[in-house]
């Protein structure tokens, strides 16, 4: 048997399936493009560049602090995003970064957890805890 991927014209890779061959019409029936992998390949960890599979990379962002003091104006400061990464903030809403960077402020103390997520890149988290005012 041999593995193959399915993926998207980003790169995402959508599905891995193991088979001695795909259909001639998995591409009309899926949407996605197939290409054949390793045994290593995996959703989280690699992508599809040039017809080939690839590791993903890690972010490298910079932040300002792990902490901010819950009074609405203590700020976070995430940046050295790429343009095009999807941001989901901790409410659930997500956004496409446009400038390279994302701020946060906030008055409730807590743990705010932001997720990253674009091709050529691993999903990323960055926790930053909100403390009590004093």
């Amino acid at each position: 048997m041999r593995g193959f991927a399915g993926y998207t014209l980003d790169g995402t890779i959508r599905n891995i399936m193991y088979c001695d061959e795909v259909g001639p019409t998995y591409e009309d029936d899926t949407g996605l493009i197939p290409v054949e992998v390793d045994e290593q390949v995996g959703f989280a960890t690699h992508y599809i560049l040039s017809g080939v599979a690839t590791e993903k990379q890690l972010f490298s962002f910079v932040l300002n602090a792990f902490d901010v003091i819950a009074n609405g104006t203590d700020e976070a400061i995430i940046s050295g995003i790429p343009a095009g990464v999807q941001v989901e903030w901790p409410d659930g809403q997500t956004d496409i970064v446009t400038d390279g960077e994302i701020r946060f402020s906030v008055d409730l103390p807590g743990t705010y957890t932001f997720r990253f997520t674009a091709v050529p890149y691993l999903d990323q988290e960055v926790v930053i805890e909100a403390i009590p005012a004093t």
